[in-house]
């Protein structure tokens, strides 16, 4: 969609795909980053790790972190942790803004600023390199994270919340 483009942003989207942890994704934009049509336009100022990140791909590059499955919390069936939408009962789950994965029964917080769900222990880990919410910004110290026994009444919320939205 845009050719004259594309390198700077796939350069953008290797970079935070790096910054984000993401290592099999930027592995494979670093492929396609240095492909002989693209790898020309590609900035010297990147181009040493870009080859890097091609040269030595990263132990999970057939996509391991997204092989974990865990149960669905509205009908309790397994489903991977990447999946949103459970195949058997068709209930949509809230995703953590930390991790992008969805959300768990028995790991459950949310920002206090703007109420968006989280793993309690993924945010926790996140607040020790940053003290901002991933997904407001907003400044939040790690004892401000509420402590969500029973999430059963926000689950619900969300369901119905998801049931309501008219499909595209």
């Amino acid at each position: 969609q845009f050719p004259v483009h594309i390198v700077p942003i796939l350069t953008s989207v290797v970079i935070e795909c790096q910054r984000a942890k993401m290592t099999t994704e930027a592995y494979q934009y670093s492929c396609m980053l240095m492909r002989p049509e693209y790898r020309p336009q590609v900035s010297e100022q990147y181009k040493k790790k870009i080859e890097n990140i091609v040269r030595k791909p990263c132990a999970d590059a057939e996509g391991a972190a997204h092989d974990t499955q865990s149960a669905c919390m509205y009908c309790g069936g397994n489903m991977d942790d990447a999946q949103l939408d459970c195949t058997m009962c068709k209930n949509i789950s809230p995703f953590c803004i930390v991790t992008g994965m969805r959300m768990l029964r028995d790991d459950w917080t949310y920002c206090p600023s703007c109420n968006f769900p989280a793993k309690r222990s993924a945010f926790t880990a996140a607040l020790q390199t940053s003290d901002q919410c991933t997904m407001c910004e907003e400044r939040i110290k790690p004892g401000d994270l509420p402590m969500v026994t029973d999430p059963s009444a926000l689950i619900a919320d969300y369901k119905s919340l998801f049931q309501t939205i008219e499909p595209l």
